[in-house]
């Protein structure tokens, strides 16, 4: 801009050398003058000049003088007539606001009467107070990659409007981080300063910093996009692609890893590439292969056949689909795969077998053979149609039984069914062959009787003869297994029964004397026996009674019961126990009174309601019953009580329909209050009310129903709640009723307005009028109403202007313009608008409106920049245009002339438009930059700038490669990135256009090239077999526009390495020599060949390995032909045949290998004795195996022709045998034991032939394993265990012994229960893991189990008793919270007690003892610190204003630590009067007191208040007044003793009534609640008498305790024991049932014992026990001794019976099996001894026990043929010996322990026979004969194992097959022959 100023020259009148405060100068209206004022910082504001001199007549106006800026800062202030004037600032001076008069004020002082001014000047002096600003707050560009490096790419510009250059220069930076790729100049030229790269980076976003020297800054944003260059080949995702496809099929190919896929390295521009096939290896299967061009998915066209090739290479290639030259190439590797095409075969068509009933799971029934011609055999699925036949199918064809259960010849006698062979999928070949599988019959179902219990009666009119019942029983086997006989096994006591054995029919044989009143009941086991060679029975129980005459009555009188009103009838009360003789003689039962309102059962004597009954109208009644049967008469009375219901549900008062409540309610604000009423009584009238639906926001007192506020409120979330108060009950069941409510949220003024914008930013003219809309800002506010609408201020202005330069409307927010604007003034405004709400107090919102003004031209001629930029590409013609230069002037009005100053002759300049174009043709090469100086004039003014121009290469030169060698050689082994040469290429360009990338074309994928370096390299496995050369060419490519390229073509040669191995014709050569044959007689000749070349594949033979060896060798080869001849003479006798390994070798380095076996044959002369493989074998096998099980195989060699198959062998043992083919085994009829004999040393001899045989010996060592046969045993249990209730981890050690060896002898100890708070740890130590709680349980039985680690395992259990003893855990409980009462101050006497605070403590002993005192306390109360009573410690009549003591108690244990708990005390003293209204402190009491406690012991105490100490009060109970009393203080106490069992809770009311006139009455409910007391069981009676027979098996039943525990519900928890430790009886201590562990030698004694009921708190009853033995009437038993293993025996007792009762003629019963040493049998155990020991009984048919001696007498007449008998059982070689007198036969028999059939019922129900005179007397002696036979004899239950203490036998389910075994040595004393000994069991 032109600025001209008017110069006006004056000599100066006065004048300030210096400038202090103001200067003082005289003026002149005649002359003028020119005053220089001095200098001042900028920012003043005050006076500037004392004008002097001033003439009446003169009259002074300030003027403008050169920039008329300055009056703008200054006024005159003069006043008429006045000799002087003051000028001074009418706003702080600003230098920067005066640029363009070079930061000096001027000014005038004109006098208008004399025309005359006096010019002034002010020079001001700048400071640094203005921040540079750019001229953008963000910066975009777009530019291209190719952009050359330190090119300008962009220009920023900030302002510093301070005056001075030196606050006013500006330095540029950019904020971290900076891009590397960039550098802003100190100009705010951003250049480029390193290459770009779009795929690395497509856009750059920075920040950059203008600051000036004081630190002042601003900052802008700049993003600079950077546009892709299409200079980069396409690529594909990977080098190489992996397919494969099954032979004779067409269709896409699936490859690997990922789909084929090809993009332009540009991924900007992302041109589309085409896909094509450029080869395929071998090549004849070019056009086998599609692709297609746009997805590059490669098609089979013409299927492949794999046995003709197995893999292809297919080479691919993408092309840049603008660009053919830009392309990129990967390998595809293809397989094909075989197809199955042949279908499975089975080996026959038709497959049939049979095998027995029942066979066992998994056993072998056929094999059946597949074969498929397909490679690789037959690979599918076996399976049998249908798949629901009882058998399966192995992979190898394999049938085997699969459901064993499902053999029954019974349901179906064969299986017909087809095995389908099934190829694996997609093939669907298959085979089928049918099956066919018949079941022989076994013996395998006992006969079965049509009911489990006959009932039969004796009449009173009895006749001998009379059928009295029938039993029949069916066998669905078929032959002899089918056919069933009949016989009585016991319980025919006295022989009143006779039984037919065919039909079935029981007859009576003889009179039974009848009892009057009672029903005789005979219980006979009848067992059916089928006709089986093994035969198999079943028995049931008749049940025949005998009816005495009848005498009914009733057994208790009286009888009590409940039963609740309003109860439909038919509602049973109680049941009434009679005794009669009914159903055979039929009793009437009648109800005598009440029978409008009661009946009664016929049968079972229970009475019932006949109508609703109601409490309210009578509560209970008498009701007289009788009994009869016609004859005679009982009665008896039934006391009924009824109990009240709860039957009314609480009712809600009115609640308003709508409640408000402000948004800022604070927490606990109440709400609204709801009522509800029950009219109900007692707790079922008492109303509890809570919330439902309130989310949490509302809350109401359980008690008052007042609702409060609960969690904050916020109208703005949630302005209505409607939630249902609900009121409950406290009956059972609980009746409640429910009111809604509707909570309305009244808004608050609490949300300020929020803009829609925090800044808003807009543009203005600075030439618009007065008025014009500028912007609208808009704010909305969350509240409502008045709270929500908003009013707009403008709260200030930057920089501020009086008046301000903007208005707002209040109501729409708009902004308008109200002065005037002049962009050389101010360029942007900064506004601060405010929102604010008509809320009270009102809120606010604040925004920021920025508006920049526009300027309007009106400067003079220039151009608008001092510099421009222009590009222009070389090689162009003349009149390109490069860049239009900008200027402004008035043209055409004024017309000015744009000159091109320098350069001219290749540049000109458009006089219109300023574009500066080329003259010539420009040269980059020659030169790549110009600047032109271009001027503009319109002949007056004159403007100058400069405009850079740079010449851009073009791309007109190809890469040239540098000379390559024209043979490369690299050997086969090099591995993948091996280098194998680098190719160079150069470009003469520049840049992009000169940038080289290397790629390779034909190198079929073998080869790689780095497209940077050139370096090629090895690209993937190389093999000169395969192909020996490769012919590629190297491409050279830049990245110009057009791109251009050179090529070179490489020849790369593959050379031999030695890495074939030679490979022989055969891998096995077979030949045959004589062992005669002469040494150098040719054997055979062998040949390889090697796929090297040269060297490498020349190969020499080696003979490697012989054998056997020898020295020197046999054989040896010509290395050069490979023939093999003999070397040294042959002997079969010592080698049958040769083995030589053949090695060919070539000539390679290393050399390589190729092997082959020759097998030479020596053919025989026979000559040589049989040999053993070893001459000692070791074998160990373990006790437990079968009898027939195979040991070892004995391997024998024999070197004559034939070996030694016509051989056999030699072995003498008692227990091993040995087959012809060398197998030892352990003979049939014997067994191992390891404790007898843990190893066998025997010898085996081997004979060649049985004439002249030669012969050889060998020896065999047998060692005998343990195996897992013994149960672990617990060792000094300690019983019971205390641990603290804190305690957590170890506590005790469990110690446990297991008699096996090894694992078996590894014992693991674990808790069977409560595990989730005790446990067992590796060491045994009992650990606890869990919290224990005491108050919760202080007593836990842990099932502890100890299991060995044998296969299976064994284990033991056993209980603990863990008792937790307290810990100080809890803290006292005040019964109440807060302790309440209201005193008149002038009745108050010192020591009158206050109240009573009473707190509890969950804990025991000292832990939970309670001391009380103050926390915060008062002088006027004491506090008792045991009985918590409050007392006054003075009168309080000098009180004369109300008050309130507010007092914490706290209550503290005495535990260590001790722990503490607070209730408040609140006190009302009032100064004259209390209430006159009578009433209780509570509504309701709950009291408790013990059951049989004293009469008169205190329950608890109410108290009512009067309001007055001299008002007197009486109490008097309403109800249970023959129960409670209750005296004139409110204790209420007992008048009988109570019992929980009868009645828990007593609920009562009580009345008070005080002393006034008229008197006044309150009532409360009273509900006492009985406690139990703990107390003993009782048994049912004092003495248990009982008869028992000697020969008792083990666990058999003796009698059954019973007792009861008056606490209710704790009869099922009692234990029963025997006092001491018994080895004759035991008791079951959960059930009580008393069982025999053995009274072999008891006989005719009697056995007491005392046994006790003990309950869970350790309280019990004892009762007397008396077992009478009843011995045999003669010495009954037999024993005989076989030598045989135990086991042995015990597996075959059914079949030992068998064969005892065929030679004796009776039924012969075995009571107990033992070995010779004295241990006893224990099931499934294998324990050989020498001696087996049986003890049996005989019967005769009539079932009467055969004395011993008749026994023993046939034993020894038939002695050869019971052994016969049982050798057909045993096996030869049995001995049977006979011992008399009931002897074992040896010194430890009197120790034994003989273990019953108990163990053996799983095995034969025919050893129960001989318990039937134990039956009978049990049945008819036991009062309670309900057990069932099954319970009795332990039919049908599961194994037990046994753990004895020395209290009780302890019993629980054991999971092992066997059941442990019990043992114990018995004490017994001497026994008489004739005498009757009592002998205590313990």
């Amino acid at each position: 801009m032109l600025i001209i100023i008017p110069l006006v020259y004056l000599p100066a009148a006065a004048s300030c050398s210096s400038y202090s405060i103001t200067c003082t100068s005289q003026i002149n209206c005649l002359s003028g003058s020119n005053v220089e004022i001095g200098t001042v910082e900028e920012e003043y504001s005050g006076d500037v000049e004392i004008v002097t001199n001033i003439q009446p007549s003169d009259v002074l106006v300030l003027e403008p003088y050169a920039f008329p800026i300055g009056l703008t800062f200054v006024e005159l202030v003069h006043s008429p007539g006045a000799p002087t004037a003051t000028i001074r600032t009418t706003k702080p001076l600003d230098a920067d606001q005066m640029k363009e008069s070079g930061g000096t004020l001027y000014y005038s002082i004109a006098c208008t009467n004399s025309g005359v001014k006096n010019y002034r000047t002010l020079d001001l002096i700048d400071i640094n107070d203005n921040a540079p600003v750019f001229e953008k707050k963000e910066y975009t560009i777009s530019i291209s990659e190719i952009t050359p490096v330190n090119s300008d790419v962009l220009k920023v510009l900030a302002v510093d409007a301070d005056f001075s250059p030196e606050f006013s220069r500006v330095t540029y930076s950019i904020q971290p981080p900076a891009p590397a790729e960039f550098q802003l100049r100190s100009d705010g030229t951003i250049r480029l300063i390193s290459r770009l790269n779009y795929n690395i980076a497509s856009v750059y976003s920075f920040t950059i910093e203008a600051a000036d020297v004081g630190n002042l800054k601003d900052t802008a944003s700049v993003v600079i996009n950077i546009e892709d260059f299409d200079n980069l080949n396409p690529y594909f995702d990977h080098s190489l692609y992996q397919a494969s496809i099954l032979e004779n099929e067409v269709g896409e190919l699936t490859v690997g890893p990922d789909a084929i896929k090809a993009q332009d390295g540009d991924t900007g521009i992302n041109e589309p590439v085409v896909y094509s096939i450029t080869a395929v290896n071998p090549a004849k299967y070019l056009t086998n292969f599609e692709i297609n061009p746009n997805s590059g998915v490669i098609s089979v066209r013409t299927a492949l056949d794999r046995e003709e090739i197995e893999t292809i290479t297919i080479q691919i290639q993408a092309e840049q689909q603008d660009d053919s030259t830009k392309a990129a190439s990967s390998i595809v590797f293809l397989t094909v795969e075989d197809v199955n095409d042949n279908p499975p075969e089975f080996d026959q068509s038709e497959y049939a077998t049979v095998i027995p009933e029942n066979s066992p799971n998994g056993m072998l029934v056929l094999q059946a053979t597949v074969t498929d011609l397909d490679q690789g055999g037959f690979v599918g699925t076996l399976r049998l149609v249908p798949d629901t036949v009882p058998f399966s199918i192995s992979p190898d064809g394999s049938i085997r039984v699969k459901t064993s259960a499902e053999l029954d010849r019974e349901t179906i006698s064969s299986f017909a069914f087809e095995i389908e062979a099934k190829d694996t999928p997609p093939a669907n070949f298959t085979a089928t062959a049918s099956v066919n599988i018949t079941l022989s019959d076994e013996n395998d179902n006992s006969p079965e009787f049509g009911q489990t219990t006959y009932e039969g009666e004796v009449p009173i009119d009895q006749t001998v003869g009379m059928l009295v019942v029938k039993v029949e029983a069916t066998d669905p086997d078929e032959g002899p297994n089918g056919q069933v006989t009949y016989s009585i096994d016991f319980g025919n006591y006295e022989d009143y029964f006779s039984i037919d054995e065919n039909t079935g029919s029981i007859t009576l044989t003889k009179t039974i004397p009848l009892q009057p009143n009672r029903i005789l009941q005979f219980l006979l086991y009848v067992t059916a026996k089928d006709g089986g060679a093994v035969s198999r029975s079943s028995s049931t129980l008749v049940d025949i009674k005998a009816p005495g005459e009848s005498h009914p009555q009733f057994i208790d009188k009286p009888y009590h019961g409940r039963v609740e009103e309003e109860q439909e009838p038919g509602a049973e009360i109680v049941k009434v126990s009679f005794l009669s003789v009914a159903p055979i003689v039929s009793v009437t039962l009648t109800v005598e009174t009440e029978a409008d309102k009661f009946s009664i059962d016929q049968v079972t004597g229970m009475l019932s309601t006949k109508v609703k009954l109601d409490y309210e109208t009578q509560k209970n009644y008498t009701v007289q019953v009788s009994l009869t049967d016609g004859t005679n008469l009982d009665e008896a009375l039934i006391y009924v009580e009824v109990l009240d219901i709860n039957d009314n549900s609480p009712v809600f008062d009115p609640i308003p329909s709508s409640i408000e409540i402000p948004e800022d309610a604070a927490i606990g604000d109440n709400v609204t209050t709801v009522s509800a009423t029950d009219a109900d009584s007692g707790l079922n009238g008492e109303v509890r009310y809570s919330l439902e639906g309130s989310a949490g926001i509302f809350s109401v007192n359980p008690d008052t129903g007042l609702i409060t506020v609960a969690a904050k409120l916020d109208r703005e979330t949630q302005d209505t709640y409607s939630f249902r108060a609900v009121a409950q009950d406290q009956g059972r069941p609980t009746l409640s009723g429910e009111a809604s409510l509707v909570v309305t949220i009244t808004d608050v003024n609490d949300n300020a307005p929020i803009f829609t914008k925090q800044q808003y930013e807009t543009f203005i003219k600075e030439n618009a009028t007065i008025g014009t809309d500028v912007t609208s800002v808009s704010a909305t506010d969350k509240d409502e109403g008045l709270n929500a609408v908003v009013s707009y201020y403008i709260t200030k202005q930057e920089p501020p202007s009086s008046p301000e330069i903007f208005t707002i409307n209040a109501t729409s927010g708009s902004i308008s313009l109200a002065q005037e604007l002049d962009y050389s003034k101010v360029k942007r405004y900064t506004l601060e608008v405010e929102g604010r709400d008509h809320g009270s107090p009102s809120l606010t919102g604040t925004a920021v409106v920025v508006v920049w003004v526009e300027d309007v031209n009106d400067t003079p001629l220039h151009f608008l920049h001092r510099t421009y930029h222009g590009k222009v590409e070389e090689e162009q013609e003349p009149g390109v245009e490069i860049v239009e230069v900008s200027f402004l002037s008035v043209s055409p009005i004024v017309s000015v002339t744009l000159t091109v100053e320098t350069e001219a002759d290749k540049f000109s300049i458009d006089q219109v438009t300023g574009m500066l174009s080329t003259k010539v043709k420009l040269d980059y090469e020659t030169q790549k930059n110009y600047t032109v100086q271009v001027s503009l004039t319109d002949g007056t003014n004159r403007d100058e700038a400069l405009v850079y121009v740079e010449v851009l290469d073009i791309n007109d030169n190809s890469p040239v490669f540098d000379p390559i060698p024209s043979s490369i050689e690299i050997p086969e082994d090099a591995a993948i990135g091996d280098n194998v040469t680098t190719v160079l290429a150069t470009d003469a360009d520049s840049g992009l256009n000169g940038e080289v990338r290397y790629s390779l074309e034909g190198s079929a994928g073998m080869f790689s090239v780095n497209p940077d370096t050139g370096l090629i390299t090895v690209a993937a496995k190389l093999d000169r077999e395969t192909q020996d050369k490769y012919s590629f060419r190297a491409v050279a490519q830049d990245q110009g526009r057009p791109t251009l390229s050179g090529e070179a073509s490489l020849v790369v040669t593959i050379t031999d390495v030695n890495d074939n191995a030679p490979i022989f014709t055969k891998q096995q050569y077979e030949t045959f020599i004589k062992e005669n044959a002469t040494i150098g007689t040719d054997v055979t000749s062998v040949s390889a060949t090697d796929k090297d070349e040269g060297l490498n594949a020349v190969v020499l033979y080696y003979i490697t390995k012989q054998e056997p060896p020898s020295s020197p060798e046999i054989f040896t080869i010509n290395a050069t032909s490979g023939s093999i001849s003999l070397a040294q003479e042959l002997d079969y006798s010592k080698v049958k045949r040769y083995t030589l390994e053949v090695e060919g070798r070539d000539h390679g380095s290393p050399s390589l290998t190729g092997t082959a076996v020759v097998e030479v044959w020596v053919e025989d002369v026979n000559n040589n004795p049989p040999k053993f493989s070893q001459d000692l074998y070791n074998v160990a096998v373990y006790e437990n195996i079968d009898p027939g099980s195979a040991l070892v195989s004995l391997e024998v060699t024999d070197e004559d022709e034939g070996g030694f198959s016509k051989g056999f062998f030699l072995l003498t043992s008692d227990i091993f045998s040995i087959n012809a083919q060398g197998v030892v085994h352990l003979r049939n009829n014997a067994s191992l034991d390891r404790e007898t004999k843990d190893n066998y040393l025997i010898q085996v001899v081997a004979v060649d032939q049985p004439v002249d045989g030669l012969s050889s010996t060998a020896q065999v060592n047998i060692t005998v394993l343990d195996i897992n046969d013994n149960n672990p045993q617990f060792i000094d249990l300690q019983n019971p265990l205390e641990i603290p209730e804190d305690f957590m981890g170890e506590v005790y050690r469990i110690d446990v012994t297991d008699a096996d060896i090894g694992p078996n002898g590894e014992v693991t100890v674990f808790t069977m229960s409560h595990i989730d708070l005790f446990s067992i740890t590796r060491e045994r130590f009992l650990t606890v893991i869990g919290e224990l709680d005491r108050e919760t349980k202080d007593l836990y039985e842990l099932f502890i189990m100890a299991k060995d680690n044998g296969e299976p395992s064994r284990n033991n259990v056993t209980t603990m008793t863990i008792i937790v003893t307290d810990v100080n855990d809890n803290d006292p409980v005040f019964t109440e919270e807060i302790y309440s009462t209201r005193v008149l101050a002038k009745e108050v006497k010192k020591g009158d007690l206050v109240l009573v605070v009473t707190a509890t403590d969950r804990d025991i002993g000292n832990n939970s003892l309670i001391s009380y005192r103050f926390s915060s306390g008062s002088d006027l109360v004491d506090l008792h610190p045991e009985t918590g009573a409050i007392t006054w410690t003075r009168d309080l009549t000098e009180i004369t204003e109300d008050m309130e003591l507010d007092l914490t108690v706290l209550a503290e244990d005495h535990g260590v630590p001790s722990r503490n708990g607070t209730a408040k005390v609140l006190i009302e003293i009032r100064a004259n009067s209390l209430s006159e209204e009578l009433s209780f402190e509570n509504s309701t009491y709950s009291l408790k007191v013990k059951e049989n406690e004293p009469v008169g012991t205190e329950v608890g105490v109410v108290t009512a208040i009067s309001g007055s100490q001299t008002v007197q009060v009486d109490y008097k109970l309403t109800s249970n007044s023959d129960l409670f009393s209750i005296d004139k203080s409110g204790t209420i106490r007992t008048l009988q003793s109570l019992d929980k069992e009868e009645l828990e809770w007593y609920i009562f009311k009580v009345e008070a009534t005080d002393s006034r006139t008229p008197p006044t009455t309150a009532v409360t409910t009273v509900m006492v609640q009985v406690e139990d007391v703990n107390e003993p069981p009782v048994f049912d009676v004092k003495t248990y008498r009982t008869e028992i027979l000697s020969v008792a098996p083990f666990k058999y039943p003796v009698v059954t305790l019973k007792a009861t525990d008056p606490d209710v519900g704790d009869t099922e928890e009692l234990q029963f024991s025997l006092q001491g430790s018994s080895s004759l009886l035991a008791v079951e201590s959960s059930t009580g049932l008393v069982y025999v562990l053995d009274l072999t030698e008891m006989g005719g004694q009697v056995i007491t014992a005392q046994v006790r009921a003990t309950d869970k708190q350790g309280l019990y009853d004892t009762a007397q026990l008396q077992v009478n033995v009843k011995p045999s009437s003669t010495e009954d038993i037999v024993i005989i001794a076989l030598n045989q293993p135990i086991h042995s025996v015990e597996q075959k007792i059914q079949e030992t019976q068998s064969s005892l009762q065929k030679v004796l003629g009776w039924t012969v019963n075995i009571l107990s099996l033992r070995s010779e040493s004295g241990s006893e049998m224990r099931s499934l155990l294998k324990e050989t001894t020498s001696k087996t020991y049986i003890s049996f009984v005989a019967t005769d048919k009539d079932g009467v026990t055969v004395h011993a001696k008749d026994v023993h007498e046939k034993l020894k007449s038939e002695r050869e043929l019971v052994k016969a008998e049982l050798e057909k059982v045993f096996g030869s070689g049995l001995v049977v010996e006979e011992l008399v007198g009931g002897s074992g036969g040896s010194a430890e028999s009197d120790e034994a322990v003989i273990i019953t059939l108990g163990v053996l019922l799983g095995l034969s129900m025919v050893g129960l026979i001989v318990l039937v005179v134990v039956g009978v007397i049990r049945f008819r002696k036991m009062k309670d004969g309900e057990d069932s036979d099954k319970e009795s004899f332990n039919i049908g239950k599961k194994a037990l194992s046994v753990t004895f203490t020395n209290e009780e036998v302890f019993i629980s389910s054991s999971s092992q097959e066997d059941g442990e075994s019990y043992s114990s040595s018995r004490k017994v004393s001497d026994t008489s022959e004739k005498g009757i000994t009592t002998v205590a069991a313990f």
